[in-house]
């Protein structure tokens, strides 16, 4: 992965979302010797690999080749290349051009590396997955079949709002899939689809997985009531999900302090420019999913111009802006009590 790919996620995950939280079998999952496939699930678009990337930093991932060709998100993003039937006709690409995603796969992993997929595919903001592709039973399957030690983790990707700035974000990850053992005389085919399975049913078991749109309301807002009281949200909504439960009530509204509105104030003064080009890309967007993409995309392009011009008014201009600039990083921090009303 290119060195600024890392340090990009970091910067604007952090700046868009601020802390992002781990919990589930491994709060801080640590490298291992040998291969390690993690299976993710897929809420917000692309920014989901610079989540993945908070819980196993260097990760390596399969990524579209719609992203990889663009003059402005290729600098944003690194990964294996993918090439869809839709690409192929977009670009008049051929597959042979790109080493195959399953056989690049496979060689990030027998290096030692880990390798994320989204078995999905593609992200929606829905009430249960999209149906799970099966590339990473196929590089599972490979990889055992050559004897090679493999460990498969579940990771869930669970959003509070997945279009709202500084929105609570949770990543649950699960603990390995147990990979079933190939029976004598099974098919490649066979063998392949329990792994399949196996690796379904672990990531369910940690992302969303309603079953019905009305259970994944009610799961939502009580995961909300239950985050506001300081509990974890993607424990809680796992949970509600499982056993659903009457709508809770309304979660209490903090009241913001006096204060808390002048420094929000001065953030939204001091990074106008860049909020109001986040807001007109947001409204771009096809779908609740790709919000905070085409915002943090829009974002930066003009943080790019405004952050240099801001450091040379201050420059010119150093007590006004040197106030300005502690208060305007506290109104970044207090924002979620102010413009969320105490629901992050």
């Amino acid at each position: 992965m290119r060195w600024w790919i890392p340090l990009l996620a970091w910067l604007l995950r952090g700046f868009y979302f601020g802390r992002i939280r781990i919990f589930g079998a491994h709060r801080q999952p640590v490298p291992r010797r040998g291969g390690r496939l993690i299976v993710s699930s897929h809420r917000n678009g692309a920014i989901d690999g610079y989540t993945v990337l908070r819980v196993f930093p260097g990760a390596q991932g399969l990524v579209s080749i719609q992203l990889l060709r663009h003059p402005l998100l290729r600098w944003m993003f690194d990964g294996i290349a993918v090439v869809r039937d839709k690409d192929r006709e977009r670009y008049a690409k051929r597959r042979a051009a790109f080493a195959h995603p399953v056989d690049a796969g496979c060689a990030q992993l027998r290096a030692g590396g880990d390798l994320v997929i989204f078995p999905e595919g593609s992200s929606e903001w829905g009430w249960q997955p999209l149906p799970y592709q099966r590339g990473a039973a196929r590089i599972a399957r490979t990889l055992l079949d050559e004897g090679l030690s493999l460990e498969v983790l579940p990771l869930g990707l669970h959003y509070q709002a997945p279009d709202r700035f500084r929105s609570r974000v949770e990543a649950l990850v699960g603990v390995p899939v147990n990979l079933p053992a190939r029976d004598a005389d099974e098919s490649d085919r066979d063998w392949e689809r329990r792994i399949h399975q196996a690796i379904a049913t672990a990531l369910d078991a940690v992302s969303v997985n309603c079953p019905t749109p009305e259970v994944f309301a009610t799961t939502e807002a009580w995961a909300t009531v239950r985050a506001a009281a300081g509990e974890s949200y993607a424990l809680a909504f796992i949970g509600a999900q499982q056993r659903p439960q009457a709508p809770p009530p309304p979660p209490p509204r903090a009241r913001p302090w006096p204060w808390d509105w002048l420094v929000v104030a001065a953030f939204m003064l001091l990074a106008a420019p860049v909020l109001l080009a986040g807001r007109v890309a947001g409204g771009k967007a096809d779908a609740r999913n790709t919000v905070s993409f085409f915002r943090i995309v829009g974002g930066l392009l003009v943080a790019m111009v405004w952050l240099p011009c801001l450091l040379l008014m201050t420059w010119f201009w150093p007590w006004p802006l040197l106030v300005l600039w502690p208060l305007a990083a506290l109104g970044w921090w207090r924002w979620p009590r102010v413009m969320h009303r105490g629901n992050p």
